[in-house]
């Protein structure tokens, strides 16, 4: 009996691929939080499976060509099925991280389905119904992921948990998580990079003077540029943080070009920053889109560390001094704010 009861002393995970066209291929076990390759096996018959041993579970992540699953390496028989990525179970924390992930993605459909729905709407409209259903659905991701990391604070699921709702909690919330976790949660490194641009947030909030930056290479000829190149020298400038994979931003330009051909002048100038992107894709993004604003290139995530960005497009104004006017502007309520300043400006 003592032996029917123990705590397993070693894992195998039995895994099926979604169908035939992945045999032969390999799947990655790959550790979250460094990134690093921890195993691989190759999918024979729609089949692979891992062995080992954990001291404690760890956050990992199936890879298999473009589908991910995350799950908890820990010690026991795990199962997954990777047509159903959220369904890896077998082990008590895998089987709490489906039950999360599950629900989660009811929350996920819900929410898609009432932006489907105000699709066709006026643009003011669609946008002032679209902030709240997207509202709604943080807030229910918040509950959702508060109580299952109240119950695991100091282990991998509670790690995992924290990281996966990180874009619905509040800056502030996430860090008071954060700040109740134990070792397993304050020492997982993705977390700590959150809190760092949770500070960088709250450093450069509206009121707030703005923060500089320098990239040696940033400008579109290859020469170094700063962001105080053209903030806090006498004009209002509204800097544009995008990227050219993200559909949102690219949505959001014919509203910036609009701006940009009816202010540009000697009181108001635009500036572009592309963040998370490769240089050549940006480059062939401003050609594409026709950009004519300035450009600070090839920047990575510095900007988006110092000024707390988790989403793009974050767009933000400046005023002549440098403080920071406002932020998350978009679509007809960016072009009314900046027709406010300007007005007042004159």
């Amino acid at each position: 009996m003592a032996a029917c009861t123990s705590t397993p002393s070693s894992y195998v995970i039995e895994g099926v691929a979604p169908d035939d066209l992945y045999n032969d291929q390999i799947v990655y076990m790959i550790d979250m939080d460094t990134r690093d390759i921890v195993d691989s096996a190759v999918v024979v018959s729609r089949k692979f499976t891992f062995t080992g041993w954990v001291e404690t579970p760890v956050v990992q992540q199936f890879k298999l060509a473009q589908i991910s699953a995350p799950f908890i390496l820990e010690n026991g028989n795990i199962k997954v099925d990777l047509s159903n990525p959220k369904g890896v179970r077998g082990t008590p924390l895998n089987d709490e991280l489906s039950k999360y992930l599950t629900v989660v993605s009811v929350a996920q459909e819900e929410r898609d389905a009432k932006l489907a729905e105000i699709a066709e709407l006026e643009d003011d409209e669609r946008r002032s119904r679209m902030e709240t259903i997207v509202r709604q659905y943080r807030e229910n991701v918040t509950l959702i992921a508060t109580r299952i990391f109240n119950a695991n604070k100091n282990n991998a699921l509670g790690a995992l948990v924290l990281l996966d709702s990180s874009t619905s909690l509040e800056p502030d919330l996430f860090d008071a998580l954060f700040a109740q976790g134990g070792e397993v949660v304050q020492n997982f490194s993705r977390l700590q990079t959150i809190t760092v641009v949770n500070e960088g947030l709250r450093n450069t909030a509206e009121g707030k003077h703005f923060v500089d930056f320098t990239i040696e290479n940033g400008a579109v000829d290859s020469s170094s540029v700063s962001l105080s190149d053209f903030v806090g020298k006498g004009k209002y400038v509204l800097v544009d943080f995008w990227a050219s994979w993200c559909g949102p931003c690219i949505v959001e330009k014919p509203v910036l070009v609009d701006v940009f051909n009816e202010h540009v002048g000697d009181e108001f100038d635009m500036v572009g920053v592309a963040v998370w992107d490769k240089r050549e894709d940006t480059l062939n993004a401003i050609e594409t889109h026709n950009i004519e604003w300035t450009q600070i290139i090839d920047t990575g995530t510095i900007p988006s560390v110092l000024y707390g960005i988790r989403t793009i497009p974050q767009i933000i104004l400046f005023g002549p001094d440098g403080t920071i006017i406002a932020r998350n502007l978009r679509g007809n309520a960016l072009k009314a704010k900046i027709a406010e300043v300007l007005c007042e400006c004159n």
